[in-house]
C-alpha cells in the first residue's frame, strides 16, 4: 500500500487548508495516510550544530517519528497559508531541519540521502493575491526536494481567502491530484 504524508502548515482547524486536506484525502483512500499539524508539532529550529554532518539524524529528537514517516512516504503534500510572503514559522522550521539530509548527501556522501522516491504537491492559500509569493514558496520546495529524492510535481494555489472571494475549483483540484499521482 502506498503512503501519503500530509503536512499541514496552518494553525486554523477549520480554515481553507483544513478544507483542502479533506478534499484531497478523498482521492487517496487507497493509501495509508499520516497527517502532521506543524503548529501542534512545534518543531525546534535548526541551529546548525553540525551533528548531522557526522551522524545520521538530528541532535534534536522532536521530529524523529515525523522523519520516519517522511522517508517512507510515496506522496507528500504540503498545505500552507502565506505568512509574510513565505511559509509559517513551524513549517519553515521543518524545511530548515531538512539540513540532516543535505549533510548526509554532501558531507557524508549518501546518494540519495532518502532511498524512497517521492512525488510532492503543495496547496497554498493566501489572504490576497500573492501569486509571486506562492511561486517563490513552490520554488523553495522544488530546490529542497532535488536533494531529497523527490519531485514537486503539483501545485494548487488559492488566492483572496481573507476577502471570502475564493472558490474551490474542482477541475484544478483534479488536475493537482492527477499530477501528484502521475495519472495521464
Amino acid at each position: 500500500m502506498k503512503k501519503l504524508l500530509i503536512i499541514n502548515g496552518s494553525p486554523r482547524e477549520n480554515g481553507v487548508c483544513a478544507e483542502m486536506i479533506n478534499q484531497v484525502r478523498t482521492y487517496f483512500l487507497d493509501c495509508e495516510t499520516r497527517c502532521y499539524d506543524t503548529f501542534k508539532l512545534s518543531p525546534a529550529p535548526c541551529t546548525d550544530c553540525k551533528y548531522c554532518e557526522y551522524h545520521d539524524g538530528c541532535s534534536n529528537r522532536d521530529l524523529d517519528i515525523f522523519f520516519e514517516d517522511f522517508e517512507e512516504a510515496d506522496y507528500i503534500v504540503f498545505f500552507t497559508p502565506v505568512y509574510n510572503n513565505f511559509f509559517p514559522a513551524p513549517l519553515k522550521a521543518i524545511i530548515d531541519r531538512f539540513q540532516r539530509y543535505y549533510s548526509a548527501r554532501f558531507k557524508r556522501g549518501a546518494k540519495p540521502p532518502i532511498a524512497k522516491p517521492k512525488r510532492v504537491g503543495v496547496v497554498i492559500a493566501s489572504g490576497s493575491n500573492a501569486r509571486q509569493s506562492a511561486d517563490y514558496m513552490t520554488a523553495t520546495l522544488r530546490q529542497s526536494f532535488t536533494v531529497l529524492n523527490g519531485e514537486v510535481c503539483a501545485r494548487y494555489y488559492i488566492p483572496n481567502t481573507d476577502m471570502g472571494k475564493y472558490t474551490f475549483n474542482l477541475v484544478e483540484l483534479q488536475k493537482f491530484v492527477h499530477q501528484l499521482k502521475n495519472i495521464k
